[in-house]
């Protein structure tokens, strides 16, 4: 997830105003990430047939999340700077949060647009070229990064993959929240599919999972764990490629 966060610059080169997205705002009780991940990946695409697929996106506010290096350093915000490998064709669509282009801040969902035509087939990697900039000493200091990972795979007309055979995540949260001893932990899925739910402590230690047989539609799993502190606890919820990892809070 770390090498996925810095993609939340990744809404945009060129700005269209006929193309926009709303941010998902089921993604706003994360702690921080890029929906989708790099396990799941942008959606294929087909040469001659118009693609779009829509990213969110969440920027923590503590930089040592990204890379434990600058742990204790606040970000301001996080602007692309470029993104090389893109399939020909299809450009990134900007949605900024700030009068500054392509800038995203921390704790609200952002959202950008991978649109075009594509042109050529093939698998395209793809490398996000961004600056964060951290409040370090007093001043505001941009830090190169460059991220990889990210795929975006292109068919030709007689070998295209259905996306709608894709398992496909939504609708993600905890219920309710905070909660004192006892909550439910819902989520979506696009089809039946084996689904892990696990919790963790703040710094990493497992201290719940359950496997469960999870069916398309609204899955329910609840969560009791009465010898648990107040606090903030997280959570993960993973099934096939898609996953989504969220807060929780005990306050008794």
């Amino acid at each position: 997830m770390r090498k996925t966060l810095l993609l939340a610059a990744c809404a945009a080169i060129g700005f269209n105003a006929f193309s926009q997205c709303i941010p998902n705002q089921l993604y706003a009780d994360s702690v921080y990430g890029v929906w989708p991940d790099t396990i799941t990946n942008f959606r294929s695409g087909t040469v001659g047939v118009f693609y779009s697929d829509t990213m969110q996106l969440l920027v923590p506010t503590n930089a040592g999340l990204i890379n434990p290096a600058f742990n204790g350093f606040n970000i301001d915000s996080v602007a692309l700077v470029g993104i090389t490998g893109l399939p020909p064709g299809i450009e990134v669509i900007c949605h900024s949060q700030t009068a500054g282009p392509c800038t995203y801040i921390t704790g609200q969902v952002g959202c950008g647009l991978l649109e075009g035509t594509p042109t050529q087939t093939g698998t395209f990697p793809l490398e996000v070229n961004v600056i964060a900039y951290l409040r370090i000493l007093g001043t505001t200091q941009g830090i190169p990064q460059s991220f990889g990972n990210y795929k975006i795979v292109i068919h030709d007309n007689t070998t295209a993959v259905e996306d709608v055979a894709e398992l496909r995540m939504g609708r993600v949260q905890n219920v309710p929240n905070p909660f004192a001893d006892r909550t439910t932990i819902e989520f979506s899925l696009s089809r039946a599919a084996n689904a892990k739910v696990k919790v963790y402590n703040l710094v990493g230690e497992k201290l719940w999972n359950r496997t469960i047989a999870a069916k398309a539609g609204l899955n329910r799993v609840p969560f009791e764990m009465n010898e648990l502190e107040n606090g903030i606890y997280i959570y993960r919820v993973e099934a096939g490629a898609a996953s989504f990892t969220g807060r929780m809070v005990v306050n008794r």
